[in-house]
């Protein structure tokens, strides 16, 4: 009896180291999995931002996906992926007008079949208000148009981007099994575990990076802010009706900034001087009231210096009007930095 119990305790010891390497193992290929994806994104190409728009729409699909049965590999279709990178530049395009590529006057083919479209949905639409991917209403030809896109951004993918964006980490066969040209990807069951487990991780890598190509191509501020609209579907701290009070201040007659008439509570809109699409921003020194047909007629998108002498002018006002208040309310003192610093004038020559 005290062998058969020996012999017992030694099967129940060799079956729990067995599972005690075997979870090492993976611990040990979750580490090196995610250790090679977060090296190829380091090392992504700078010339367009294509690498980590798939790579962040990967996270995106295997974080969306179950893994088959029987934890079985994950199946990864390309075309899938590459509909998710045209969401992201349309959301990117419309509402900030980034440039994605190193060449401003040839822009990459996925930028630039991604402008053409936003171009005929305005068209179509008579209108120029940006709106989100999402909730954009595709008429049948546009909507055709946009299946061609996403089989060509499935062609690039499959047949360059991939397969290079693998080269970068080391990633080929044992951690993701794709084959230039090939349609789909596969990844396996503990690659997918990695990355839903580290999916924040990975995706605030893939966010730096791509601010910091392009921060190469583009002058505009927050760019990271503007590189995480693809999850923000409001970037926005506050409505901008916050600001009436403070507004009224110094005009409480509400008269409209462009034209110098009063405004009816029907047609008064809160508006930015310098384009928000530029500074991503909502602040006191460049929100004014205007009409609603003011706001929506503007000539251009830049406002000349008239309008920006206008405004330090009634920036300066303004702060007269809340003197002492700059040490205890947050948006007297950013005014007040926003003068000392003619933020104004400087956002306006950038801008432009």
């Amino acid at each position: 009896m005290k062998g058969d119990t020996r012999v017992h305790k030694q099967e129940f010891l060799n079956r729990w180291l067995e599972i005690i390497k075997k979870s090492s193992a993976v611990l040990i290929y979750k580490q090196d999995f995610v250790g090679r994806l977060l090296t190829a994104v380091r090392n992504c190409a700078t010339r367009h931002t294509y690498d980590p728009a798939w790579t962040r729409a990967l996270v995106e699909v295997v974080m969306e996906t179950e893994t088959g049965p029987g934890g079985s590999d994950l199946e990864v279709d390309l075309r899938s992926v590459a509909a998710r990178m045209i969401k992201y530049y349309w959301n990117q395009t419309i509402f900030f007008n980034l440039a994605q590529g190193a060449n401003p006057c040839r822009q990459p083919d996925l930028i630039r079949r991604v402008r053409e479209l936003i171009c005929e949905y305005f068209e179509s639409r008579r209108s120029r208000e940006p709106v989100r991917f999402e909730n954009a209403n595709f008429n049948p030809p546009l909507r055709k148009k946009l299946e061609e896109h996403f089989d060509a951004a499935g062609e690039i993918l499959k047949n360059d981007v991939v397969h290079s964006f693998l080269g970068k980490g080391r990633l080929h066969g044992e951690f993701i099994n794709h084959t230039r040209g090939e349609d789909s990807l596969l990844l396996p069951q503990n690659a997918a575990a990695a990355i839903r487990e580290n999916s924040a991780l990975i995706t605030e890598a893939i966010y730096y990076r791509w601010a910091q190509i392009l921060e190469k191509y583009n002058s505009s501020p927050r760019l990271n802010r503007k590189v995480r609209i693809i999850d923000t579907p409001e970037l926005r701290d506050r409505p901008l009706s916050y600001f009436a009070k403070y507004l009224d201040l110094e005009n409480p007659g509400r008269q409209c900034f462009l034209c110098g008439q009063p405004v009816e509570d029907q047609d008064l809109v809160i508006s930015h001087v310098i384009p928000w699409s530029y500074l991503c921003s909502d602040d006191i020194w460049n929100l004014v009231y205007t009409h609603k047909d003011c706001h929506f007629s503007k000539s251009g998108p830049f406002p000349s210096e008239f309008f920006i002498a206008r405004l330090e002018k009634r920036n300066k006002a303004l702060l007269a009007k809340l003197a002492g208040y700059a040490e205890t309310d947050m948006v007297a003192g950013m005014l007040q930095e926003a003068v000392s610093r003619n933020l104004v004038r400087k956002n306006w020559i950038c801008c432009q």
